[in-house]
Formats: C-alpha cells, structure tokens, sequence
C-alpha cells in the first residue's frame, strides 16, 4: 500500500512538471546556427525534390549550396511585421515566429547533378529539384 502513495505522489509530481514545461516559451532559444526550416523531402527515379518552409524570407536572403550528396541551405528571416519602436507602441502581445539566421544540411542519399539543379520559390516555399548522377531504370 505504501508503495503505491508513493508512485501516485511520483506520477503527480511528474505531472506537475510536464504541465510547468507546457506552460514555458523555447522560442527563444536556437542552436548556434540558428532555427532550421521544415522540409519535405522526396525520392523519386530520376531526381530528389525538396520542399523548404521559407515563410517571410527574401530570395535575396537564401543561400544554397549544392555538393554531389549534400545541400546546405542557409540565411536569414527578418523580423516580420511592424518593429515595436518609436511612437505608439506600448508593448510585444506575441514574438512566435522564428527568425534570424536559418541553416539545413541534409544529406542526400545518392549522387545528384549540382549544376543541373532547379529551384524556385511560390507561397512562401521553396521547391528545390536536384537531378540524380545515374537515374534508377
């Protein structure tokens, strides 16, 4: 009977603490290299795509760097919206999205053509298209 008071006291302290950490903001808090955008990344017979959530960044502010089994996208997103200086504004309700530096190395899982690789930017994604060295027949 002890035994259980003290693993329903342990549960409730565990509990405790995972509904404190709910309750905390990480966004702050970034690797050296900064925040790392989602991707979607896909195989197909004769080519690699890649989709990057590149929400609010500039084209201007991408780099993409392609190695025959490596792409490393870095850069940087602006603070978006208005900067809360100056007249009028008396507070910050809400800082969620993530900017500053951004850098995403992925390894690719077989060889691809880097001077043939595509990319363009729609709906604040960027599609990435890398052509393999040898296609799979």
């Amino acid at each position: 009977m002890a035994k259980n008071i003290r693993l329903r006291h342990i549960i409730g302290k565990a509990g405790d603490v995972a509904i404190q950490l709910r309750s905390l903001h990480f966004s702050q808090f970034y690797s050296a290299k900064g925040w790392h955008p989602d991707i979607n990344a896909y195989r197909y017979d004769d080519r690699i795509e890649v989709c990057v959530d590149l929400a609010g960044v500039e084209k201007a502010d991408i780099d993409l760097k392609i190695h025959p089994r490596r792409l490393v996208l870095s850069g940087e997103r602006r603070t978006p919206g208005p900067c809360c200086q100056g007249t009028g504004c008396r507070e910050v309700l809400a800082f969620e999205i993530v900017n500053g530096p951004f850098e995403r190395d992925l390894e690719l899982p077989a060889d691809v053509l880097p001077e043939k690789v595509t990319a363009r930017q729609e709906n604040g994604m960027l599609f990435i298209e890398l052509p393999l060295r040898h296609p799979e027949s």
